[in-house]
């Protein structure tokens, strides 16, 4: 796996303040997957605001998830996750609106974006339970971006 991976989810993760207990959910050759929860009292209303700033901290472009680079990147995801999962269910653009929503009827709050760097995509969901009571969840899942048209 290359450095800029682990680079760009370390940043990500920093931004959140959430290394300590972060752990990987999917460690290949192509793309990590790493949750974390941040120490940090991020309110409700700060959400959205929090995780824009990451544009700037990753010097990246967001896009839409439903655009054609999104849907470029959840299939070069989808690809490398299916290469080392058998028959495992990777994500998919419905896949992830299908997910906020089940979280959302949970009773959490949940915001999510799409960064492309010149090698590396990274999409970033956070969640925290509506009330504004426990901690912010931070999940980021980043592959590389070489075969990737710009």
């Amino acid at each position: 796996m290359s450095d800029v991976l682990l680079k760009t989810t370390g940043k990500i993760i920093g931004h959140f303040n959430a290394f300590k207990g972060s752990r990987p959910a999917f460690h290949g050759e192509h793309v990590v997957i790493v949750r974390g929860v941040s120490r940090d009292p991020i309110e409700i209303d700060e959400l959205e605001a929090k995780l824009a700033e990451l544009e700037e901290v990753l010097n990246a472009k967001e896009v839409d998830v439903l655009s054609d680079e999104g849907k470029e990147f959840v299939e070069k995801v989808d690809s490398y996750i299916r290469d080392v999962e058998d028959g495992g269910v990777a994500p998919d653009n419905e896949g992830l609106l299908k997910m906020k929503e089940q979280l959302e009827a949970m009773g959490l709050k949940v915001e999510y974006k799409l960064f492309l760097m010149p090698n590396v995509g990274a999409f970033v969901a956070i969640w925290k339970d509506k009330s504004g009571f426990g901690p912010l969840y931070v999940e980021v899942t980043a592959t590389e971006r070489d075969e990737i048209a710009e």
